[in-house]
């Protein structure tokens, strides 16, 4: 048993890094039938690994499992949208709105270049502005109204990996998605780009024993995500999927005398609710009302204890 431990913390995220290479070119770049035969199945391994090999042991809080459940119903709407928007771009002839307008040569479109080559551009640009409008959403106090609710749970596991108000989540997703599209990629090769790019966005949020030694430093593996959803200002980094923009920017981070914050969640969660979706939905709009009570509760309690920031 120790030996199969072993192996899969330090091999799952490679096999199905992989898998999902040889997946695409085998299932024909066709994205419903990768969905039904290899991402289903992945997530399904995912939830079924993290229960056996769980970094993180403790019982679902109250209203937790609840609470995921309908946001991630809620994320496969979006998807759905962004399908359909997908299907709408690429029936045009050209993914561009720069060829479209005319702006930009045909012949300058990135389907011209080797399928390689827009897959290897397609992740990196995607994340890139993942990256931007995921600091963006930290850093810019409005934005931060509406990602708090990502950042509300407790631990990181698969089941809250789409835990997310869902303007949020579009902004992260479509912003990247747009800036990508203007190159002129490839049906097939954005295919490919997002089933690569979720199996990794799967593995960040994996409440798994993985074990990625240098692999840390390339991606955002569930070992460096984790930091990312400290409670502590200086160590919430890593915003990144590929780990080049935060080595960039400046905003990597992998402390090696520990492996877990000390604590995961917001700074202050003094009547925030974390798990309640409704209430989660209408939070970026009551948010001056929450401040508002959690300053009186701590001027009550501890005045040292004030609240600094915006989370």
């Amino acid at each position: 048993m120790k030996t199969l431990h072993w192996i899969v913390s330090r091999g799952f995220t490679l096999f199905f890094l992989g898998l999902s290479i040889i997946a695409v070119v085998a299932l024909g770049y066709d994205s419903h039938t990768l969905m039904l035969w290899f991402l289903l199945p992945f997530y399904g391994i995912s939830l079924l690994a993290q229960t056996l090999m769980p970094k993180v042991k403790k019982p679902l809080e109250n209203g937790e499992l609840t609470t995921d459940l309908v946001s991630n119903g809620v994320l496969m709407v979006i998807n759905s949208l962004q399908n359909a928007v997908l299907s709408a771009v690429f029936a045009l002839g050209s993914s561009s709105l720069l060829i479209q307008l005319g702006w930009l040569d045909p012949h300058y479109g990135l389907s011209n270049a080797p399928l390689w080559l827009q897959v290897l551009v397609g992740i990196m640009l995607l994340d890139l502005f993942f990256y931007i409008t995921h600091r963006m959403a930290h850093e810019i106090p409005f934005l931060w109204r509406f990602h708090s609710v990502h950042h509300c749970a407790h631990r990181v596991t698969f089941m809250n990996a789409y835990r997310a108000h869902p303007l949020d989540a579009m902004f992260r997703r479509f912003v990247p998605l747009f800036f990508v599209l203007l190159t002129g990629i490839s049906e097939q090769a954005l295919v490919a780009t997002a089933v690569i790019g979720s199996v990794l966005a799967t593995i960040t949020h994996l409440n798994m024993d993985l074990k990625h030694g240098w692999l840390n430093y390339l991606i955002g593996t569930n070992e460096v995500h984790r930091w990312h959803h400290s409670s502590r200002y200086d160590e919430a980094k890593n915003f990144a999927v590929i780990m080049l923009w935060d080595h960039l920017f400046g905003t990597f981070y992998y402390p090696r005398d520990r492996d877990m914050p000390e604590h995961i969640g917001l700074v202050n969660e003094r009547h925030f609710p974390l798990h309640h979706y409704g209430k989660q939905l209408l939070i970026p709009f009551r948010w001056r009302r929450l401040k508002r009570r959690q300053a009186g509760i701590q001027r009550i309690e501890k005045p040292s204890d004030m609240i600094t920031g915006n989370r």
